[in-house]
This record gives C-alpha cells, sequence and structure tokens, in this order.
C-alpha cells in the first residue's frame, strides 16, 4: 500500500517540490526572502509556506485520492472568482497547487458569535448559486458527482463491500452488524429519493465547510473566500450544513435544535427561496444532512483506498463512522 504522507517526508520529494516552486516563483518574477517550511503533514495533506517579497505563498500537496482539488479549484475560482481562492500554479498530474495568501480564516473570531456562522453560512450558500449551471464544467475538472437519486444503490453496495472485506481489515463491518444497519437504513433511502425529487438543483457540496476554510473579509461588505474543496462533490447542496452544525453544537455546547442553530440554517435557506418558501426548504435539511454522511463515507474511502496499514487503522473511522451514524436524526423535532 503507499505511504504518500512519508514520502512528502523525504529528502527527494522536498527537493522535487521546492523546484516546482521555484518554477513557479520564477514565472511571477517573486523572490524569496527565506526558507520555506513545512508547516503541516498528515494523512491528506501535506503545505509549505513559502515567504517572498510580494508576502507568504501556500503550497499544497494533496493525497491521490483528493489530487483533483487543484484543477477544481482552478476552474470554480473563474466562476466565483470574489468568493473562492485562486491558485497561482497547479500541477494536477501530482495533486500540487500554490495559492496566495488571503489573510485570516474566521478562526481568530469568537467562536460563540452565531451570527458569524450565518454570515458564513449565507455567503457560501452565494457561492453555491452562482455555480448550479455549471456541474458538467466542474465534472470536466474532476469535481466527482453523487446524485441522490444514486444514493439508495450507493448505501446497498457500500454495506456488501465493507462486510465482504476480510476480518481483521480495518473496513471489514461484521456480517450482522452490516444486516441490522440495513435494516435501519429504509427512511434514509427514501429520504434521498425525496431531495433528488425536490426543487433545489444539485451543486458544489463543500463536506467540510467550517471556519477554518472561510477568510476574514478586509471589509464589511466584502464576501467571504473559501477555500479546501478536497472533499467536495457535486450533489445535493443542503449537505453542505452538515459540518457547521456540528460544530456549532460543539462549540455553543447545545443540540441542533439551538434557536441559534436553526436562525443560522435559516439564513442559508434565505439564499434559496427561488426554489420555495424557507419553511419548505427546511424539509429538505435533514434528508441533505443524511445524504451528506454518504459524501463523508465516499471522500474516506477514497483517501483510504491506498493508505498505508497504519493509516488505515488511524483513520477507518471516517468512513465507518458516517455509516453508522446515517439512521441517528440530526433534527430532533
Amino acid at each position: 500500500m503507499a505511504q504518500w504522507n512519508e514520502t512528502w517526508k523525504s529528502e527527494q520529494w522536498r527537493a522535487d517540490a521546492a523546484q516546482w516552486i521555484d518554477l513557479v516563483l520564477m514565472t511571477y518574477e517573486l523572490t524569496k526572502t527565506g526558507e520555506p517550511q513545512q508547516t503541516f503533514n498528515g494523512i491528506f495533506s501535506t503545505q509549505i509556506s513559502v515567504p517572498t517579497d510580494h508576502g507568504k505563498l501556500f503550497f499544497k500537496a494533496n493525497n491521490p485520492g483528493q489530487y483533483a482539488e487543484v484543477s477544481v479549484t482552478a476552474v470554480a475560482a473563474n466562476l466565483a472568482p470574489d468568493q473562492l481562492i485562486m491558485p497561482l500554479a497547479i500541477e494536477p498530474q501530482r495533486g500540487w497547487m500554490i495559492t496566495p495568501d488571503y489573510g485570516e480564516t474566521l478562526r481568530v473570531l469568537p467562536t460563540t458569535d452565531y451570527q458569524l456562522w450565518a454570515r458564513m453560512l449565507r455567503d457560501f450558500a452565494k457561492v453555491q448559486r452562482s455555480l448550479v449551471d455549471f456541474g458538467e464544467t466542474l465534472f470536466d475538472a474532476g469535481l466527482l458527482h453523487l446524485d441522490p437519486a444514486w444514493l439508495p444503490h450507493y448505501i446497498d453496495d457500500q454495506l456488501v463491500l465493507h462486510a465482504s472485506m476480510p476480518r481483521g481489515h480495518a473496513l471489514h463491518l461484521p456480517a450482522r452488524d452490516a444486516e441490522d444497519l440495513d435494516g435501519q437504513l429504509g427512511e434514509v433511502k427514501g429520504m434521498c429519493e425525496f431531495l433528488a425529487a425536490g426543487p433545489v438543483p444539485l451543486s458544489l457540496e463543500h463536506n467540510d465547510l467550517h471556519r477554518g476554510n472561510a477568510f476574514v473579509p478586509t471589509t464589511p461588505d466584502e464576501p467571504l473566500r473559501f477555500m479546501d474543496l478536497g472533499d467536495s462533490y457535486w450533489a445535493h447542496p443542503f449537505g453542505s450544513l452538515g459540518t457547521p452544525i456540528r460544530v456549532m453544537c460543539e462549540e455553543l455546547k447545545t443540540t441542533p435544535n439551538d434557536p441559534r442553530i436553526r436562525s443560522a440554517v435559516t439564513s442559508y435557506l434565505e439564499q434559496w427561496t427561488d426554489f420555495g418558501t424557507v419553511e419548505e426548504l427546511w424539509e429538505y435539511v435533514e434528508p441533505a444532512l443524511r445524504a451528506g454522511k454518504l459524501q463523508q463515507h465516499a471522500m474516506a474511502m477514497r483517501i483510504l483506498a491506498d493508505a498505508s496499514e497504519q493509516d488505515l487503522e488511524e483513520h477507518a473511522g471516517l468512513a465507518l463512522r458516517p455509516l453508522a451514524e446515517l439512521a441517528q436524526p440530526i433534527f430532533t423535532d
């Protein structure tokens, strides 16, 4: 099995990355003002900070399952230039890109301000709205599609896949557990069909939307700019509410039914009211959140497909946890 995150630590890989970084800097007539620093290295990606005479740049290399992020980001940024990061250069065959420094992310602001979440959700909905007509364009760039209409079959296929893996494999699901889960998922399959028949068009589903993936605007009226499309799918857009709701619950020490969280979600839904009233659109939130679990599972399986045994053991929960949570309601009323 591959161990790309170990390769990222090697002298040869670092030399190759440095050579490409230097080529990009030469193209833009930029000069390094210090030594690049590898600031992060994990199963998902590695990142290098590059100081230059025109500010800091950021190099990112993705795991093989997420190479397409660089081309998807470049194409999507041309479609929504004011709200997505724009790479200075990409290397799609290796999943590399270099981007400018867009400043601090929303993580530096108070975590208990739910109105900050409302602003973030509202602005990301505007990104999604601007992209609804460009599914084929983004597909050509490498963005995978997970239409809700396909998800009932996806559930069946994945339960069989996990149950058929050898005992002892980190992703093995015992047959009895798979059967029990399958017996609980009729409602979820119906929700997926409900989404597919609904009025809201598919769009970019971020699949990991949190405050660390949105930048602080330079002016009060400037739209938020977003990054990190590695987990994204072309899917039901409301699935992007999943991570914000979960993190808001953690930060506010509350439940999804908290009026502050419902207010933030309503701010998001208000951007979609040409497809129904806010009350009508709320009917699609719970189904989309359940479907979003399947996007999380699919993303994890892409990454773990070639992972080392150690990484499989450590990160198997990324795939198994969303499946186990499928039958659990998010909103309880």
